[in-house]
């Protein structure tokens, strides 16, 4: 009798197994296949990002040199009394363009003594360089490349830096390849612009040995914009060998207020700081490859415990034909019978039949046939040969057992007993 529960326990602890044997194989399908992180093709000039495309290490080496940063995580539209727009605003290379409303907020604010340190996004279009509604409201614009030279990236030639505060002692600064025009530098009345001072220049000698800026600062009403044509300069992989980050550092020194901040948006970087718990649930489970993996073994273990439970429908019809209404006891002991014996349970049977008789008899049901063949000895003890319960014992003893006469014994024997 110990086979059959054995065996009955090895069965219950195989789906555990199995789901065992799935998530190891899964995690290790995960690792194989796993992002390496050798190359971000998502460039930001994120305060948060110490990656070499952020510029962490820009914002920790103004507030190490006396001016504190912070990030900005709210649009400029909602400023308030509790979170306005003031300090100087570093909008480094933006993911995210500002619509005209902003546009209007931000430059109100530098129009009333801020400061903008400012690195517009290059974006190509088919009929050269996008302006930005900031872009057109600084007359600020790109050197527009063809193709050839973006894939070539043909850098501009013989860079130079201008006397200037800013610039004293800025060793050589390399050579980039985005150059920008000032509109307000030939004609101050167009946008606003005036007294603009020119930082750093170069030449592109393929047309003409035209100047291109590669920073300059200017003035805007009763405050400053500093602009740059390009942030690989001041991304954490070049801001500890460049000028131009130190040119940024000194830039957000000399024009920011020792009681002000340096504000680094990060709204027009795509990072928001007014998200749920179920946005951030959401980019982790989606947007994040050790959230996806865990997503996907969570729903691979649900599906494993909901196919091991399934259940194929109920042995007999909801509803059962008029004539089949009920089985008669003797046609339910029939089908148990043909189960068990299906099932080579023929001992197991055998128990459940003795195990009536002790019950009725208030002895421990028997777990093995030699315990059953005990009780019906001592059942029978000084009664004779031919009895109910001898003829019972005898059904019990063959192999396999006689259910028949086994069942027939004890029901004789009950009958009598009244």
């Amino acid at each position: 009798m110990n086979g059959p529960a054995t065996e009955a326990g090895r069965r219950t602890r195989q789906p555990l197994l199995w789901i065992v044997v799935i998530v190891v194989f899964a995690l290790g399908v995960g690792y194989v296949y796993r992002p390496q992180g050798q190359a971000n093709l998502d460039v930001r000039r994120s305060y948060f990002r110490t990656t070499p495309d952020g510029v962490a290490a820009l914002a920790r080496g103004i507030d190490r040199l006396g001016r504190a940063t912070a990030p900005r995580t709210t649009p400029f539209v909602e400023a308030d009394e509790s979170d306005p727009l003031r300090g100087t605003v570093a909008l480094l290379e933006p993911a995210v363009v500002l619509s005209p409303r902003e546009v209007a907020t931000l430059l109100d604010m530098v129009r009333e003594g801020g400061t903008l340190l400012y690195i517009p996004s290059y974006r190509a279009t088919s009929d050269g360089a996008a302006r930005s509604p900031l872009m057109d409201s600084l007359g600020v614009r790109f050197r527009v490349l063809s193709l050839a030279d973006q894939i070539r990236e043909q850098s501009l030639e013989e860079p130079g830096w201008h006397e200037h505060a800013l610039t004293a002692g800025l060793g050589p600064s390399g050579s980039l390849v985005d150059g920008l025009r000032i509109d307000g530098e030939d004609d101050p009345d167009s946008t606003g612009v005036h007294d603009v001072r020119r930082l750093l220049t170069a030449e592109d000698t393929g047309s003409g040995d035209r100047e291109w800026i590669l920073a300059a600062v200017f003035a805007f009403g009763e405050g400053r914009v500093v602009v740059f044509s390009e942030g690989g300069p001041i991304s954490n992989e070049r801001a500890g060998e460049h000028p131009l980050a130190v040119l940024a550092v000194r830039a957000a020194l000399a024009y920011t207020g020792e009681a002000d901040t340096v504000f680094f948006d990060e709204f027009h970087q795509g990072i928001r700081g007014d998200r749920t718990r179920a946005e951030v649930l959401r980019d982790f489970f989606l947007g994040n490859p050790a959230g996806r993996t865990l997503l996907h073994l969570v729903v691979v273990s649900f599906l494993i415990l909901a196919c091991l439970g399934l259940r194929l429908g109920a042995p007999t019809p909801a509803v059962a034909p008029p004539d089949l209404e009920r089985r008669s006891p003797l046609e339910h002991v029939s089908a148990l019978g043909d189960l068990y014996r299906k099932a080579r349970a023929d001992n197991t049977a055998a128990l459940l039949l003795v195990a009536r008789l002790a019950r009725t008899t208030r002895h421990p049901p028997p777990r093995t046939t030699a315990e059953a063949a005990s009780l019906l000895r001592k059942l029978d003890a000084g009664a004779g040969a031919d009895t109910p319960l001898a003829r019972a014992r005898s059904g019990l003893g063959n192999d396999p057992p006689d259910l028949a006469a086994l069942a027939a014994g004890i029901d004789e024997y009950l009958a009598a007993r009244g």
